[in-house]
């Protein structure tokens, strides 16, 4: 059976309550834990996008929390990561991942960090099973802090400096996730990475300078990040622009409705390529 494709609409404001709900509850869980830890994927994209205004391409809702996590995160900590989740009501399931459940399902929790010279695999970090996966090290080192309301484990409301990654690590990383992934969940990818970069809350030019920054800050990702957008993202009937404009319209659009996203989707590869 062929794996429904993502929208756009799928994910509701109040399913999107619930995630936020939870990155603070795990981000108090993990007190210990702060200067190991960056939220990166979907869920950066959207407070990285949430404040502009008018976008035309608004961000995509997620219901899923990931965390980059340092290698050696425990190191000198009397309980692990795994156990201050369980503490705070966070469960895992048979394959590893952590959850919670909410109004809206269960709401998981994804760790991903860098081993060199590995490039996919896991490793168990704190105790969580933990992905590796490459440019993690660069989203760690410069994030950007962004205030996050929310009630915490004592339901006292609180507004918490959480930091997220980086436009440029962030596009890195969701460009290997795009080239790497099988699942319909490609198309929210591409459509991740033209909403971080058109609908930037500081502009576009800060989130494509970000990128080259990233060309020489040793970046383990950035390699096949550059080989994704040469082949997939610098024509209009390439694979990225044609999954993102799916992922916005649904795939009965005409494809002439849609001509004006893959376009600005193209120009903005070519800017990531050269600068």
């Amino acid at each position: 059976m062929t794996e429904p494709l993502p929208h756009l609409g799928v994910h509701s404001k109040e399913a999107l309550l619930s995630v936020e709900a939870a990155l603070v509850q795990a981000w108090c869980a993990l007190e210990n834990f702060h200067s190991d830890l960056v939220v990166v994927g979907g869920l950066s994209i959207l407070y990285h996008t949430r404040n502009k205004t008018q976008p035309l391409y608004r961000p995509a809702a997620t219901l899923d929390v990931d965390f980059g996590i340092t290698l050696a995160a425990d190191a000198g900590m009397a309980a692990p990561a795994a156990f201050a989740l369980a503490m705070a009501d966070f469960s895992e399931d048979e394959q590893g991942r952590i959850s919670r459940t909410s109004d809206h399902g269960k709401l998981y929790l994804d760790f991903l960090t860098e081993h060199p010279p590995h490039v996919s695999g896991s490793r168990n970090v704190s105790e969580l099973k933990t992905s590796i996966f490459p440019g993690i090290n660069r989203a760690l080192a410069d994030p950007i802090e962004r205030e996050v309301i929310g009630c915490d484990q004592y339901g006292e409301e609180r507004t918490f400096r959480i930091p997220f990654c980086n436009y440029g690590p962030l596009l890195v990383l969701k460009l290997n996730a795009f080239a790497n992934r099988e699942s319909a969940k490609k198309a929210k990818d591409a459509y991740d990475i033209l909403s971080l970069v058109h609908s930037c809350e500081d502009g576009a030019e800060a989130a494509v300078a970000s990128f080259a920054k990233e060309k020489t800050a040793k970046n383990t990702g950035m390699e096949s990040a550059l080989v994704a957008l040469e082949k997939d993202f610098t024509h209009t009937d390439s694979a990225g622009p044609i999954l993102a404009q799916d992922f916005y319209y649904g795939s009965s659009v005409d494809n002439s409705v849609s001509m004006r996203m893959r376009e600005d989707f193209v120009t903005i590869a070519q800017a990531l390529i050269n600068a």
